[in-house]
C-alpha cells in the first residue's frame, strides 16, 4: 500500500474521519494516537481549511487500525442492553496468498490485507459472560459486510475468517471478496471441565445466545466500520448453517431492517423441538440398552435404499425423491421385525429396537403449543443413515448406552447430549436433573419462555419483506442432526400466513437428497454413495448477491458440485439443487451419467 507523507496523512486521517462519524465516536483516539505519531496536534487545523478528505483507501492502514484498541462503544449505540463495549485489541494482519497442503491435496484458502479488531461486549448483569466478537475490516473493501454464525451450543468465537459450509474451494471467502466479516461466540465461552449448557442458568447468557447477542455484534460492528471507513456497509449479510442457520433466520424475524440477505443452511429453527426429540429419542435407546442398533444401522439403510432409490429413475444409492420414499420406507421396515419380537440376529429388529427407529422417524408431538403455534417436531427423512457423520454420530452413538450422569459419557449420540443439556440446564435448572424421567408438561410454564426466547418459528416476515430483505433456505433430507422437515414445515407455515405469490418475492427454500447435517459431499467410494460421491458444493454468496444487488431471483434449478480441491479446481460430478419439494429425476438413458446434472430435471412426480 502507499503511504502518504506524516504530515498529509495527519489531515486525511483525522479531521474527515473525525467529521464523518457519529456523536457516539466523538471521543475516538484515533485522531491523537496518529498525531502522537506525527510529533503534531490536536489542533493543528483550527482556523484553517481542512484538506479533501481522504479516499477510504487512505483511512486504512496499521497506524488507524492500532489506533482503534481501547475504543469504547457506549450501550446507546447498542439496539440490545450491555453497558457498552470496548475494543480489546486491533492490529493490521498481512495478506496471505492460497497455498497447497504439505501433502499438495488441497488447498489453504487466501486472505487479504484486513484490520483484526476484537471487541468485549458488556453485560447488563454483572454475574452474565462477555460477549466476545470480532470484526474484520478489509484493506480493500466492497463496501458490503457479511456476518458469520455459530454452531451448536457456540462458546467458542466465530472468527469470520472462514467461509460458508457448501462452498466449493475454488470460490474466494467472503473477506477475500472484500466483505468486512463479523462474528461473535453468542456470549459465553467454554472451558474444560464444565458442560457446554451451563450458560443457560443465568438469564442474560441465555438471552444473549437466543438472539441479543448476534444484534450486539452487528450493532458494534456497524460503529466500527463508520470509524474505520467512514461509512457504514451498503448492504449487510448474514450467513449460517445448523445453529447459525437458526440465528439467521432470527435475524430476519426480530430485526428485519437490519440484514439485506440472509442464508440460513440446515437451520435448527425449532430449536426446542429439536432438544426435546432428541433426549426422547436417545432417552428409548438408554432406558433399554435392547434398542441400540449398533451394526444394525446399515440393516436399515439398506432396507431403505432398496424400497427408495429407484424412485428418482436411477439406482444410485441415493433416496432423492424426499417426498415418495415414507410410505414403501416405513413398510419395509416394518417388516424387519424379528418374528419372536427378541433380538435374533443380524438380518431383523426386535421390537424395541424398531420403536426407536420408529421413534426416529415419527418425531415428538406436545401436550401444548410453544412460541408461535407449533406443537411438534417432526422426525427424521430417509436415506445415507449408515453414514459413520449420520446415525452413528447423532442417533444411536457408537457405544451401547450407558448414561448415569453428566457430563455424557464418550459415544453417546449427540441428539442426546444435546437435548439432556438442554433438559437439565435450560428446563430444569438443575444439572443434577434426570433427563430420562423428563416430561414437557410437568414443565409447561418454562418451555414456554424458553420457546419464546430460541424458536425461530415466526411465520410473518413481512417486515422483512417490506425493506427488500432476500432470504435463502436450504435442507438436507439425510440430515438427522435436525429434521429437515423442520424448516420445510417452516416455510410451508410463511406461505401459508403470507401467501405463496408473496413469498416467492423474497424467499427461496432448496432441498438436497443424500446429504447428511454438515453439508459435505459424500466422498466416492463409499459404500453410502454412488461412486463419485453426493454433490453439494454451491457458491451461495454469489447467488444470494445477485438476487439482493441485481434482482436476479435463483432459479427453481441450481446445480451443486463436487470439486477437484487443488487448482484449476476441476468439477468431477454435479447434480441438480431443486426448489421445494420438487426433486432431481433422473432423464438420462445411461446409469453412468448419474454424475452430471445435464440428466436431472427437478420434479414434482
Amino acid at each position: 500500500m502507499t503511504r502518504t507523507p506524516c504530515a498529509t496523512r495527519r489531515t486525511a486521517l483525522s479531521e474527515p474521519l473525525r467529521s464523518s462519524l457519529p456523536r457516539a465516536f466523538a471521543l475516538l483516539p484515533i485522531t491523537a494516537v496518529l498525531l502522537a505519531a506525527c510529533g503534531g496536534s490536536d489542533d493543528d487545523n483550527n482556523g484553517g481549511t481542512p484538506d479533501t478528505p481522504a479516499p477510504p483507501a487512505l483511512v486504512q492502514n496499521a497506524q488507524t487500525c492500532a489506533a482503534l484498541a481501547g475504543t469504547a462503544i457506549p450501550a446507546t449505540a447498542i439496539g440490545e442492553p450491555t453497558t457498552g463495549a470496548v475494543v480489546t485489541a486491533a492490529s493490521l494482519v498481512s495478506a496471505v496468498p492460497q497455498t497447497l497442503n504439505a501433502a499438495g491435496t488441497a488447498v489453504t484458502a487466501a486472505l487479504p490485507e484486513y484490520c483484526r479488531v476484537l471487541i468485549d461486549i458488556k453485560p447488563v448483569d454483572s454475574s452474565a459472560p462477555l460477549i466476545k466478537a470480532q470484526v474484520n475490516l478489509p484493506t480493500t473493501w466492497n463496501g458490503k459486510s457479511m456476518q458469520l454464525g455459530g454452531g451448536g451450543y457456540n462458546g467458542s468465537l466465530v472468527t469470520g475468517l472462514g467461509g460458508e459450509a457448501n462452498q466449493p474451494p475454488s470460490a474466494p471467502l467472503p473477506l477475500t471478496r472484500g466483505y468486512v466479516t463479523l462474528g461473535t461466540d453468542s456470549g459465553h465461552q467454554n472451558a474444560t471441565g464444565v458442560e457446554a449448557f451451563a450458560f443457560a442458568l443465568n438469564d442474560e447468557a441465555l438471552t444473549n445466545f437466543a438472539y441479543a447477542s448476534y444484534k450486539k455484534t452487528r450493532d458494534v460492528g456497524v460503529r466500527l466500520m463508520t470509524a474505520y471507513y467512514g461509512k457504514p456497509a451498503t448492504r449487510s449479510y448474514y450467513m449460517g448453517s445448523s445453529e447459525g442457520g437458526r440465528e439467521g433466520m432470527m435475524m430476519a424475524q426480530r430485526y428485519p431492517q437490519d440484514f439485506d440477505g440472509i442464508l440460513s443452511l440446515y437451520p435448527v429453527l425449532n430449536w426446542s423441538g429439536l432438544q426435546t426429540f432428541g433426549n426422547n429419542v436417545g432417552g428409548i435407546l438408554q432406558k433399554d440398552p435392547g434398542a441400540w442398533l449398533g451394526t444394525k444401522v446399515k440393516l436399515i439403510n439398506d432396507t431403505v435404499l432398496a424400497a427408495c432409490d429407484a424412485l428418482d429413475g436411477i439406482t444410485d444409492r441415493v433416496v432423492s425423491n424426499y417426498m415418495g420414499c415414507k410410505t414403501p420406507a416405513d413398510a419395509a421396515l416394518a417388516a424387519l421385525r424379528c418374528p419372536s419380537g427378541n433380538d435374533e440376529g443380524a438380518s431383523c429388529l426386535s421390537a424395541a429396537q424398531l420403536a426407536a427407529v420408529n421413534a426416529a422417524h415419527t418425531g415428538y408431538t406436545f401436550s401444548f403449543p410453544l412460541a408461535n403455534g407449533v406443537t411438534s417436531y417432526p422426525g427424521f427423512g430417509y436415506g445415507n443413515e449408515a453414514n459413520p457423520a449420520n446415525w452413528p454420530t447423532w442417533m444411536t452413538g457408537t457405544v451401547a448406552p450407558n448414561f448415569t450422569a453428566a457430563p455424557n459419557p464418550a459415544g453417546i449420540g449427540n441428539l442426546f447430549n444435546f437435548g439432556n443439556g438442554y433438559v437439565r440446564y435450560f428446563i430444569a435448572k438443575d444439572p443434577n436433573f434426570n433427563p430420562l424421567a423428563y416430561n414437557p408438561t410437568n414443565f409447561r410454564a418454562r418451555v414456554e419462555q424458553v420457546s419464546a426466547l430460541m424458536d425461530a418459528t415466526n411465520p410473518d416476515l413481512s417486515a422483512f419483506r417490506a425493506r427488500g430483505g432476500k432470504l435463502i433456505l436450504r435442507e438436507n433430507v439425510s440430515d438427522t442432526a435436525q429434521s429437515p422437515f423442520a424448516g420445510l414445515r417452516y416455510f410451508d407455515s410463511v406461505n401459508a400466513r403470507m401467501g405463496e405469490a408473496n413469498v416467492a418475492t423474497f424467499m427461496r427454500t432448496y432441498v438436497t437428497p443424500g446429504i447428511g447435517h454438515t453439508g459435505s459431499e459424500v466422498p466416492a467410494g463409499t459404500t453410502e454413495a454412488p461412486a463419485y460421491g453426493i454433490p453439494a458444493a454451491i457458491d451461495w454468496v454469489a447467488i444470494l448477491e445477485k438476487w439482493v444487488e441485481g434482482g436476479q431471483a435463483p432459479a427453481d434449478q441450481l446445480v451443486q458440485t463436487i470439486e477437484q480441491r487443488v487448482p484449476p479446481f476441476t468439477v468431477t460430478a454435479s447434480k441438480p439443487l431443486c426448489r421445494y419439494p420438487l426433486y432431481p429425476k433422473y432423464v438420462g438413458t445411461s446409469p453412468a451419467g448419474g454424475n452430471l446434472a445435464s440428466n436431472y430435471l427437478c420434479s414434482a412426480s
